[in-house]
């Protein structure tokens, strides 16, 4: 027999026997690791400081061409302030101007930045009417606002100031009670003249009808017409002896005015009002009489132009026009302090995307927006983001395959874009952006607080506001679909309520903020925020297998201020996922609040202070990164182990050129809020880097127990 065939007898006893020997069985295979792939950041964001904010300006100017302003306003000072107040709006190029004269009727021209155009409202020549039509002259201003609103469309309505500026020297002429039978002539006529059956003095209206406060029709003839009142005087009177110019009237077209904000989601709407006066005596040195002539009585009209600036969320003036100065009708609109506040908070892994398996993020090695798996069964690059090299990105010419592009055919399009400039750095090439009609020089076109090139991705429309629309119908707006990390385009509550990304968000309201020690503080709208539940892909593109980057979209913009574009910042996160649970950070958490980055800080200048005690730098009047340099060349091994791991010194100098000064002082964030960059100036050099800090501090540490051995000093034995 055999060697081999001994040997195989053997073995076959052997089965034969533990196939009955409970002792000799296998043991179990290890359970499978649990997977553990999430990430929690945690840190602090703070806003720009409130800013101006450049609105579309419209100035209305509302002027009373009374005749009585001959006697209040001899010298036409109301002109030399107009002249002044346009010259100063105008030289703003936002801002646009309409004007109404009124007296009986009501003169008007449309919002304009032509100064000829302007110049009949502009001229004393302009001529004075017999009546102060307040209600007629609202009228018109509604009509001028609201047709200009339309003419602008949503879009610049949202961001436009519409201001009206109403001038007048006294009260509301004609007034008129409602009804035809409340004057002198109509009481003692014999008639039924308003038809309630009832004959002057038998008639209640006509009770103390010598008293005119009482009975204001018995100055007007107007009021209590049967003709048909021209559309060209007293444009707002409509009926048969209507109420007109009382006070409800007028009230009522200064809240349609300032509602129209509401109807037209407009920027903003006031009323300001302003009385021109002058004393008593001027007044009668140049119209004797003029009290009884005019009805000259100061005290309603403020009244009125008060309660009128006061609906119209405006500013109310008294101007004595024998003293002002011309600067009576200039008004501070031209711009806006707006406190800045965080209008949206995104994160989002570059590196991959629900895809097939929700617990499982599907890896994306090359960050392009497709899935490695899409693009194996498409054929395109999985290491690159324009396979065909035209400049148009695979995601891209893959959502418009049906318009005539394809990712791995160059000659589709048949025009090659130029080059892949980025202006607004939302990861859309401007070549791309006018073809899907989205704004190159802002990240955000709809304003809906998701970048233009993440709606590419999800699959919803950058160029129209479809937040909080429900394209899927289950339920869940696509803005929190997409802040959650789940698909808005497939009905998958289930998937959100298990394992889409939590934020917290806890507002400190402004806090005086300063960027280093030396800066003066400045005041700051902060927020503490914590992210967790952000799912990490197992990437296996070399060099950086494992590698995971994390975008925070933060969109800030002026508080109650709808319509004004607002800045998009982003902060960058690298970080490793193997697999299983390894992750660098071990812990799965990145944390930049202010208190870790404070005790890191200090963490890093004591091993750095205690580094530079060693005996080997005791004769350089300091110690500065270059000698730090050449003791680690001189005193370390080619390879050095941090946690358990062998880095060259070349991989090692790298972190400490990055991370120390030339004269060894930490070069890292003072606060959480400086890793937020615009995204029109990020570059990836600003990702933080968790695992570079780390093995920066164990090679502080391993440096310092080197330096002391490259003396012959023991470390312990140092003071």
């Amino acid at each position: 027999m055999s060697a081999r065939q001994a040997m195989l007898g053997l073995l076959t006893i052997s089965l034969m026997f533990s196939c009955t020997d409970a002792g000799l069985q296998l043991e179990p295979p290890p359970p499978p690791q649990e997977l553990d792939n999430l990430l929690r950041v945690k840190g602090d964001f703070c806003t720009e400081p409130s800013a101006e904010v450049s609105f579309p300006i419209k100035v209305l100017f509302v002027v009373d061409q009374s005749a009585s302003l001959q006697c209040t306003d001899s010298q036409n000072r109301r002109f030399n302030a107009l002249n002044t107040a346009v010259d100063e709006l105008r030289s703003q190029p936002n801002t646009e101007l309409a004007f109404i004269g009124f007296s009986s009727w009501s003169r008007s021209i449309g919002f304009t930045r032509n100064r000829d155009e302007m110049s009949p409202f502009l001229d004393p020549s302009g001529g004075l009417g017999p009546a102060t039509d307040y209600q007629g002259a609202l009228a018109t201003g509604l009509q001028i606002l609201e047709q200009d609103m339309i003419n602008e469309g949503p879009a610049v309505r949202a961001r436009s100031k519409y201001v009206v500026v109403f001038v007048s020297d006294g009260v509301p002429e004609p007034r008129c009670n409602p009804g035809c039978e409340d004057d002198t002539s109509n009481c003692s006529d014999g008639d039924d003249n308003d038809g309630d059956g009832r004959t002057d003095g038998a008639d209640v209206d006509c009770t103390d009808i010598g008293n005119n406060s009482l009975h204001p029709d018995n100055l007007y003839g107007v009021c209590n017409t049967d003709e048909e009142v021209p559309d060209d005087i007293y444009v707002d009177m409509t009926g048969i002896c209507p109420e007109y110019n009382q006070p409800p009237q007028i009230m009522q077209r200064v809240q349609e005015i300032v509602d129209l904000k509401e109807t037209y989601a407009v920027g903003d709407v006031t009323v300001n009002t302003i009385l021109l006066f002058s004393p008593q005596d001027v007044v009668e040195g140049i119209c004797p009489g003029a009290a009884a002539a005019f009805g000259y009585d100061r005290a309603p009209a403020q009244a009125m132009l008060q309660a009128m600036a006061n609906t119209g969320n405006g500013i109310y003036r008294d101007v004595n026009l024998a003293s002002q100065e011309d600067s009576f009708l200039t008004f501070d609109i031209t711009s806006m302090k707006a406190e800045q506040i965080l209008v949206g908070l995104l994160a989002i892994n570059l590196n991959g995307r629900r895809y097939k398996d929700p617990n499982v993020l599907a890896p994306d090695g090359d960050r392009d927006g497709i899935v490695d798996e899409q693009e194996f069964a498409l054929g395109t690059d999985r290491e690159g983001s324009d396979t065909d090299d035209d400049n148009y990105s695979d995601l891209f010419e893959l959502v418009l395959k049906n318009s005539g592009f394809d990712p791995k055919n160059p000659k589709y399009p048949a025009v090659k874009c130029p080059d892949r400039r980025d202006a607004d750095g939302d990861l859309l090439d401007d070549c791309e952006e006018m073809v899907l009609g989205t704004n190159f020089s802002h990240p955000d076109t709809d304003g809906d607080n998701i970048t233009d090139w993440v709606e590419m991705i999800y699959g919803t429309d950058p160029t129209h506001n479809d937040a909080l629309q429900d394209l899927d119908f289950d339920g869940i707006s696509n803005l929190d679909e997409i802040k959650g990390g789940t698909n808005p385009l497939v009905s998958d509550e289930d998937v959100f309520r298990e394992y889409r990304i939590m934020y917290g968000l806890a507002d400190n309201g402004i806090i005086n903020f300063a960027a280093t020690p030396e800066d003066t503080p400045i005041e700051r709208h902060c927020y503490d925020f914590d992210i967790s539940r952000i799912p990490l892909a197992v990437t296996t593109t070399f060099p950086d297998r494992g590698k995971n980057r994390i975008f925070i979209y933060a969109h800030e913009g002026p508080a109650r201020v709808s319509g004004v574009p607002g800045e998009v910042k982003v902060a960058c996160f690298d970080l490793f996922f193997q697999g299983g649970n390894a992750k660098e950070p071990a812990d799965g958490v990145i944390n930049v609040t202010q208190r870790s980055l404070d005790g890191l800080a200090f963490d890093l200048e004591d091993s750095v202070a205690a580094l530079v005690e060693c005996p080997y730098f005791a004769d350089l009047p300091e110690v500065r990164r270059n000698n730090l340099q050449a003791m680690m060349a001189e005193c370390m091994k080619p390879k050095i182990e941090l946690n358990r791991r062998l880095y060259s010194q070349d991989e090692v100098n790298l972190y400490v050129v990055k991370y120390l000064s030339g004269d060894l002082v930490p070069q890292i964030p003072l606060h959480g809020h400086d890793l937020f960059v615009p995204l029109s100036d990020f570059d990836e050099s600003q990702c933080y880097r968790p695992w570079e800090l780390e093995r920066l501090q164990a090679f502080l540490k391993v440096a310092e127990e080197a330096c002391y051995a490259c003396v012959d000093v023991p470390v312990e034995t140092v003071e």
